[in-house]
């Protein structure tokens, strides 16, 4: 029993280390040319009671208020969401208000392109500060696979 008590308590440990070895912050950007024009992306973007509807990963959106919602992915905890910004056609940041374990803040820019086409930059910046949810972040949270598949579906919902 206490070798068993001893091991438990190593493997903790062990992982605590790991995760004030990781970083606290993660950042990730992604950017795409997208055919339609500008003011049709930024409407699709930021009108986030009908996500659910033509997001692939996401299973519900439950508005608090005009500005505020919870977004309930198929996999994974549910995360809610408030405007900081929106600029229209320009820029749409959101913050992170819940859960409490981690923070960030989504932010989107949208240009028009000479072809009357919207230029796109998505930065999505996370912070986990605790130890033992970072490491499971880091092994769990594929946020690089999630603004592909955002922009994946976003294409798609424009029909491009």
């Amino acid at each position: 029993m206490i070798v068993v008590a001893v091991s438990l308590l190593a493997l903790i440990a062990f992982v605590f280390v790991v995760g004030l070895m990781l970083p606290a912050q993660r950042t990730f950007v992604k950017q795409a040319t997208l055919k339609s024009p500008v003011e049709q992306v930024f409407r699709v973007v930021t009108e986030f009671r009908q996500q659910a509807d033509w997001r692939s990963d996401v299973q519900a959106i439950q508005p608090i208020d005009a500005t505020t919602w919870t977004e309930v992915p198929k996999n994974g905890t549910p995360i809610t969401f408030t405007t900081k910004q929106k600029i229209e056609n320009q820029v749409f940041e959101i913050a992170i208000i819940a859960p409490k374990s981690f923070q960030g803040y989504w932010i989107g820019t949208f240009e028009k392109t000479t072809n009357n086409g919207t230029k796109v930059v998505f930065k999505e910046v996370v912070t986990v500060n605790n130890p033992f949810f970072r490491v499971f972040s880091f092994l769990f949270v594929d946020l690089d696979k999630s603004m592909d598949t955002y922009l994946h579906d976003l294409r798609r919902e424009l029909g491009e």
